[in-house]
């Protein structure tokens, strides 16, 4: 079920709300949390009966293992080890074989032999995979809000309580499929307040707005955006040459697209968190207005780029640490081991997770060698005697152009289907071609404005975060600039006639355009 369904935004999503708030004033605590685990797994179960077997076969097994780490004794820690290693060879182990396996087909048994069921990976695999990883880890540590979160688990009636409430966790379906990734001690604070498992006004009308937002995204803004540049690469990928201004039209129109899809996904799923009274963290927090890739890692899918410093950066990082002060060598072999190459090894494997193709590897490559180039120009004298002596306007200004324009192709590498596709593109937007050219849809400088004029939202107005700051919109992982224009960013959402009339038009567009029901590109990672 999408999100963007209207059997989801008027049917499911409603009756979800109130049928939880029901179950916590019949039952209590545990059954409203049991009643999320089976809601979400209807939700759930759309996507197919096979892939609701995997999450269930995948939160049976951590569960396992959780509950182990946490019932045995301290003295027998390699027992405790060997637990912890054995449930994240089972997470990774299953995430690498539903993401690549058919991959390795392709050369055991052959292209022509590949079917959709062979190259299909299971929705949402990625998310619940690293929400249990993060979880086993703190189970592992017998983190403090796991073991008042679980409650008392020894007895049949302790086990079950224990299990329904873990399952409800990871299966929460409003971050179940495309995220935010959660941790638990994000989660179980709010589970444990008093006021959990009311409807109560202000989450209602936050939700609503977060919900709105996010919808007019993804329906208005993102799939018309789609609809621009899709007509170009399909072009490009048939070989037709294009002019420079379809090319870049092309290439805009897709890099507002994937942000704007993706970040109204993240939106409507804290917006239909909020519903149940539930804070969940931010997700993009306008990463398109980044002054530097730095910057931009900061504002882009934080909760995934968190995790993965968790689990790879870090634990690398102290490695290379560890060899460079160990072994002989000058500067430079341990800058590289302590912080080149586990930049390098981060993001290459953060592109691989999108998938195992060589635009992706290409864009791994990229930004890991963009990102040490601007920490070790960020770390320079020159660097910091300018940033002394020049003005935070002029500093963002200068970043935005310098960030954006390499961005811009970048993301064009998601969008093509190989190597020389993006740079036949590249080519097509730098260097001006004298033969007959595409002039079919999208292409023309009409659509280059509509274009443009979608980007205008991502780069001067303030974000729905920004402009529903004092109510705590989310939870906040970084603490970013807005960089929203001055007399903009004093804008501040409140629950009245005028805020309601121009979330009333936006919520009218969004179902004018919402029967074409496109998929989230995210769903295909």
């Amino acid at each position: 079920m999408l999100f963007t369904d209207p059997a989801y935004l008027f049917l499911f999503l409603p009756l979800s709300v109130v049928a939880f708030s029901l179950l916590f004033h019949w039952k209590g605590r545990t059954a409203a949390l049991g009643g999320v685990f089976l809601l979400s797994c209807m939700f759930y179960a759309g996507w197919g009966s096979n892939y609701l077997t995997i999450l269930i076969v995948s939160i049976l097994v951590n569960w396992a293992c959780a509950h182990m780490l946490l019932t045995l004794p301290d003295d027998v820690p390699r027992l405790r080890s060997a637990i912890l290693y054995t449930g994240q060879v089972f997470n990774f182990g299953a995430l690498i074989w539903f993401k690549y396996s058919f991959f390795l087909a392709h050369f055991t048994i052959g292209a022509a032999t590949l079917n959709a069921a062979t190259l299909a990976i299971p929705v949402g695999i990625s998310f619940y995979t690293f929400q249990q990883a993060v979880f086993l880890v703190d189970a592992f540590h017998r983190n403090e809000d796991v073991i008042q979160y679980l409650g008392e688990t020894s007895g049949a009636k302790g086990k079950a309580r224990g299990f329904l409430r873990y399952a409800a966790f990871i299966c929460f379906f409003p971050q179940l499929v495309i995220g935010p990734i959660v941790y638990l001690k994000e989660f179980a604070p709010q589970v444990a307040k008093s006021t959990f498992g009311r409807i109560r006004r202000e989450d209602l009308e936050i939700g609503l707005f977060i919900l709105a937002a996010g919808l007019f995204k993804k329906v208005v803004l993102a799939d018309n955006l789609g609809e621009i540049a899709d007509p170009i690469f399909y072009k490009v990928e048939g070989g037709h040459p294009l002019s420079n201004v379809s090319a870049l039209c092309g290439a805009l129109a897709y890099y507002g697209q994937l942000y704007f899809d993706f970040s109204g996904y993240s939106d409507m799923a804290i917006g239909s968190a909020r519903l149940f009274g539930l804070v969940l963290p931010i997700n993009f927090d306008s990463p398109l207005k980044a002054v530097g890739i730095i910057d931009f890692y900061k504002r882009w899918h934080i909760t995934l780029t968190r995790v993965i410093a968790r689990f790879l950066y870090i634990p690398i990082s102290l490695w290379g640490m560890r060899q460079a002060t160990s072994g002989a060598g000058g500067p430079i072999r341990q800058h590289t081991l302590s912080n080149w190459l586990p930049l390098l090894i981060n993001f290459e494997v953060i592109a691989l997770w999108h998938g195992a193709a060589g635009t992706f590897i290409a864009f791994g490559v990229i930004h890991g060698l963009w990102y040490v180039l601007e920490t070790e120009i960020r770390a320079t004298t020159l660097w910091k005697r300018w940033r002394g002596s020049s003005s935070d306007l002029l500093r963002a200004a200068l970043g935005r152009v310098v960030f954006t324009v390499p961005m811009v192709l970048c993301f064009a590498l998601f969008r093509a289907d190989s190597l020389d596709t993006w740079w036949r593109l590249i080519g097509y937007i730098f260097i001006p071609y004298q033969g007959e050219q595409f002039t079919g849809r999208g292409g023309s400088w009409a659509e280059l404005l509509i274009v443009l004029g979608g980007l205008a939202f991502i780069w001067f107005l303030p974000n729905v975060y920004d402009l529903a700051r004092g109510v705590r919109p989310g939870i906040e992982t970084f603490s970013n600039r807005t960089y929203a224009l001055p007399y903009l960013s004093r804008l501040q959402w409140r629950p009245n006639a005028v805020w309601g009339l121009t979330m009333a038009a936006g919520v009218a567009a969004s179902l004018y355009y919402i029967g074409r029901l496109p998929p989230f590109l995210y769903l295909g990672f």
